[in-house]
């Protein structure tokens, strides 16, 4: 309850009838205001931890989005650093993730594959409406793909329903139906596809007979990696895994060269979001320092982020090859502490030996090098149970509660004040109205008394 409710309210429930009642309401009044004086104290301090909060969030926001960015740097500076390449884009695309090694390979592709093609027999029933016909008037149906069954239970007895009770059975196919009769008289059949590139047997039996016919069969994809096999290997995909972490898609039949190297260009992209997200994670701290500092000013949680963010900007590499420091590969801080990008001098840390540069960097998973120590020290921050954030939040949301609960106490004990006041206004205001009508009706008398006198003796 604010002052200003209490003291508007403090008086509504005092309706006295002698000429001093406005200044008894007007002690109730008094009373209640000077009684709520604690209660708006607890709320101004309520208030401040609210928007500390506030302020809280807004930190943690900055310093998540930094930890996020360390993260991008993380995979762009590891695996995200390997790129592959093609000489024959129109025979295959390429692509490198974790675990790819630097190398060339000769990929011959000898065969795309296919996938098996069925059609419901022509001697089945003519299907004019999909939603209400069928092909059979089987209940349960078993298909069967590569030799493994399925039972099939058709919501209705229509070919839409056993469309879908296939594409929902679970097995390598997609079904779908197809209209060979034209617009004037339409003819629809049941089609089921195989989604392998594999010689994969398709059949679909409603109990009495199989009700599929094979329009062509699959076949595998079948390919070389630097001429062996001798005899090609299969795959029932155009995805071919042709080494740890290379992936080549099969475009057409022929032969191309994929090339994996590592590049600097998606390393230097996230190390500019990096700096992007420092910048923003220093300012927002900034903005509660010093005098005219925000919501947490003077709490000691600013100062734990301030060094946090210190101690990123002096980390100092053990590594050998002339990168140890930020500097080294084109980082630079001005007198704000904001991190600034010579993407010229990072060009040219990486072209003399993008190895040294990675090794500086290290890994955030792995705990080496500047990723590994800064991911450390932003968890220190960002972490959900024991992170400087979380900590700070949890503890004033302790005190805004323990300040609830404060405040309910004194309003309760307010109201009380109130009702005990009103009570004893009334009766004092009840005797004073006795009085004075005593008085009134004593003056009265006399009053006529007086008259009377003046009347008998003329």
């Amino acid at each position: 309850m604010s002052t200003s409710s209490t003291s508007s309210t403090s008086s509504a429930g005092f309706n006295g009838t002698s000429s001093f009642s406005t200044d008894f309401r007007n002690v109730i009044s008094r009373s209640i205001q000077i009684a709520s004086l604690p209660i708006t104290q607890l709320q101004n301090q309520e208030s401040q931890l609210t928007n500390q909060q506030v302020g809280l969030q807004s930190l943690g926001n900055k310093f998540q989005a930094l930890q996020n960015a360390l993260g991008a740097l993380d995979t762009a500076s590891g695996s995200g650093s390997f790129t592959a390449s093609v000489d024959t884009p129109a025979v295959a695309r390429a692509t490198a993730s974790a675990g790819a090694l630097a190398a060339s390979y000769s990929v011959s592709i000898s065969n795309l594959g296919s996938q098996t093609n069925t059609v419901s027999n022509a001697t089945l029933p003519s299907v004019s409406d999909p939603s209400s016909g069928s092909i059979s008037t089987s209940s349960a149906f078993t298909l069967t793909v590569g030799g493994t069954p399925y039972s099939l239970s058709p919501a209705s007895n229509s070919l839409n329903s056993l469309v879908q009770a296939i594409n929902s059975s679970g097995a390598n196919v997609q079904a779908t139906i197809v209209n060979v009769g034209g617009s004037t008289s339409p003819n629809y059949r049941l089609s089921i596809q195989g989604t392998q590139y594999a010689p994969t047997t398709i059949q679909l039996n409603d109990g009495s007979q199989d009700l599929l016919s094979t329009l062509t069969p699959g076949a595998y994809v079948t390919y070389q990696v630097n001429g062996q096999p001798a005899a090609s290997a299969t795959s029932t995909s155009r995805s071919l895994a042709i080494s740890t972490g290379l992936t080549v898609t099969a475009l057409t039949t022929g032969t191309a060269n994929v090339t994996v190297a590592q590049t600097s260009g998606g390393v230097q992209s996230a190390l500019s979001s990096f700096v992007t997200s420092f910048n923003a994670a220093v300012d927002e701290v900034a903005k509660n320092r010093g005098q005219n500092g925000g919501s947490l000013a003077g709490q000691t949680v600013v100062s734990q982020l301030n060094s946090v963010l210190h101690s990123l900007t002096n980390y100092a590499g053990s590594s050998s090859g002339g990168v140890h420091s930020l500097s080294d590969i084109g980082l630079s801080f001005d007198q704000a502490g904001h991190l600034q990008v010579d993407t010229t001098a990072f060009a040219t840390a990486a072209s003399a030996s993008l190895s040294n540069v990675l090794s500086f960097l290290g890994s955030a998973s792995g705990a080496s090098g500047f990723l590994g120590a800064a991911s450390q020290a932003l968890t220190s921050v960002t972490d959900s149970a024991t992170g400087l954030i979380n900590q700070a939040t949890s503890s004033i949301s302790t005190s805004i509660k323990n300040l609830s609960t404060k405040i309910s106490s004194e309003q309760d004990r307010i109201t009380q004040l109130q009702a005990n006041l009103t009570a004893q206004m009334a009766r004092a205001d009840a005797a004073v109205a006795s009085l004075q009508q005593k008085v009134t009706q004593i003056t009265n008398l006399f009053a006529a008394q007086t008259q009377a006198s003046k009347n008998i003796t003329g």
